[in-house]
């Protein structure tokens, strides 16, 4: 990029004459050929202060287009990136016309403005307070109707003040929560970048890292694009980044259950039977029942011999709390495998199950289950009978 040329003494004299009275406005309209940027830093080196207060910038997208990225955003839940793509505008400048647009709709109360579009000292007070509380940056944009811009200056300048007058510094947005619009160090990043580099998915990183889902999608996608321009590809994926082979998931089937389940055929269980209660898939299962018995004729044992059972009623299990039913339950217990062994899992898990079962109904879930089908019945109390008409009773009387 060619460098622009040095000020002239001709610009620096209109610099001087127009900005203490025009302020930036009027010296960009005097000066085409410099930049809103350039301009601004030349006036601080010659440190010249203006009085011209300019009116506060507008939001990017209004009427109609606001509108449908407001539609875009509630209903159909697009992200303010591609909101930004589809209207010709920035990320965030989408995320500030659809928040601004949201604050009076969601029932708040926008922030009251000068003749200028600024903030008056009263909304000021009231966006210090958030940020005492520890708002993120999004909730305050929803609350008061302002940009992030507006938020991230207030928050350096409340900063500023308080080191200056010996006091505890801000704390951060969101108390400390790992959220898409967190900041993140150089630190995290380099680790986030580092578990990519390993073939990790981007649960696991942010399980890891403690780094929100939505910054390390981000990182990822940058990731990408600096291994293209080199030739290079993240592990399992290819050019575009898309992940063909994954190198952790809960999908897989953990050493102690696969320990587990070559217990169970040695001690005779038939394959499918001894699949359900070590939480192994029947084709997983079966394909390990091969490979072992391939290794005992290889090794020249005796080959596997399962008994069966016979016929049993349908759905007899053994513990109502084992094994785990349906595919959200067992990627929960294999989440426990990545800690801890099989047995301990196990137990874990019926403990967990048992105390669920037997754990007080709130009455939010009392109405849920009413909804649901539920209906109360009214319980008799068991009553101890009366020694008089018991049988010994009445044949002692008869007597």
């Amino acid at each position: 990029m060619p460098k622009s040329p040095p000020w002239t003494q001709e610009e620096r004299a209109i610099l001087a004459e127009l900005y203490p009275t025009q302020g930036l406005n009027g010296a960009a309209d005097a000066l085409a050929d410099r930049s809103w940027a350039a301009i601004h830093q030349m006036a601080h080196k010659m440190g010249l202060k203006t009085s011209h207060v300019a009116a506060a910038p507008k939001a990017k997208l209004q009427g109609t287009r606001l509108a449908e990225a407001v539609r875009l955003r509630e209903d159909e839940k697009w992200s303010f990136a591609r909101i930004g793509a589809t209207f010709g505008v920035s990320e965030a400048a989408a995320c500030n016309a659809v928040m601004i647009a949201l604050c009076e709709r969601t029932g708040h109360r926008p922030a009251t403005r000068d003749q200028y579009g600024r903030l008056v000292p009263a909304e000021i007070e009231r966006l210090r307070l958030m940020l005492r509380k520890g708002l993120k940056g999004i909730d305050i944009q929803l609350r008061m109707g302002i940009s992030a811009a507006r938020v991230a200056e207030e928050r350096r300048r409340y900063n500023r003040e308080l080191k200056a007058n010996g006091k505890a510094p801000l704390q951060p947005p969101g108390a400390g929560a790992a959220y898409s619009g967190v900041k993140l160090s150089k630190a995290t990043r380099a680790e986030v970048e580092a578990l990519f580099l390993q073939g990790l998915g981007t649960l696991k990183i942010s399980e890891r890292t403690g780094a929100s889902k939505t910054s390390c999608t981000r990182i990822r996608a940058r990731l990408v694009k600096r291994l293209a321009r080199k030739g290079e590809t993240l592990p399992g994926c290819d050019a575009h980044g898309t992940r063909h082979t994954q190198a952790e998931s809960a999908r897989f089937i953990t050493d102690s259950q696969r320990d587990a389940l070559r217990r169970l055929l040695l001690d005779g269980w038939p394959c499918a039977r001894a699949a359900r209660f070590t939480v192994v898939g029947n084709s997983s299962a079966y394909r390990i029942r091969d490979e072992l018995a391939a290794e005992l004729a290889r090794d020249g044992k005796p080959p596997l011999q399962p008994r069966f059972p016979g016929k049993s009623r349908h759905g007899l299990t053994v513990s109502p709390h084992w094994p785990p039913t349906g595919v959200k339950q067992i990627y929960a217990f294999r989440q426990l495998l990545a800690t801890m062994s099989f047995d301990e899992a196990k137990a874990q898990w019926r403990q967990q199950k048992r105390d669920e079962a037997t754990r007080p109904r709130t009455f939010e879930e009392q109405l849920a289950a009413v909804r649901a089908g539920a209906k109360i019945v009214e319980r008799q109390p068991i009553r101890k009978a009366d020694p008089t008409y018991t049988l010994g009773g009445v044949a002692t009387g008869a007597l």
